[in-house]
């Protein structure tokens, strides 16, 4: 039982200093956030950062606001299928460099030009790397069903 008491205090002092240890190592580690040299604004943008963009008001919002103001065109075009647009998120909360990815009414971007005016309208909150504001690649798909 001599011996117990002797080791125990030992072996709480190494799990003691580890502990220490790997909360500094961790403290000091840099996040990496991944990102590449957008050829649409000409700068480095991030794709992934400590903490995402989001909008103002949440994602709820956004949707509500689509499901708002989205129109579907008049005419005999029957068109269904995923709009994907996708813009970078600046520091400052505002969005530039606007794209299509995929849009189902093809060079007409019916839809994608809707989607990017309403989500142009939204008051975004910007994307840290590192505990800094950096540009962000943001992406929205968007589910185009035409109902009977």
């Amino acid at each position: 039982m001599l011996m117990m008491n002797r080791v125990l205090p030992g072996f709480l002092v190494i799990i003691g200093v580890s502990c220490l240890f790997l909360s500094a190592v961790a403290q000091t580690k840099k996040s990496d956030c991944p990102g590449f040299q957008d050829t649409v604004l000409h700068k480095f943008v991030y794709k992934f950062t400590d903490v995402m963009p989001e909008p103002q008001g949440g994602i709820e919002k956004v949707f509500k606001l689509i499901t708002k103001y989205l129109k579907y065109p008049t005419g005999d075009a029957s068109y269904s299928g995923r709009v994907i647009v996708a813009f970078v998120i600046e520091p400052n909360g505002s969005i530039d460099g606007q794209r299509t990815m995929n849009d189902p009414s093809g060079s007409k971007h019916v839809f994608s030009k809707q989607l990017l005016d309403i989500l142009g309208s939204v008051k975004w909150k910007p994307g840290y790397c590192n505990g800094k504001a950096v540009p962000v690649l943001y992406s929205l798909p968007v589910a185009i069903e035409v109902g009977e």
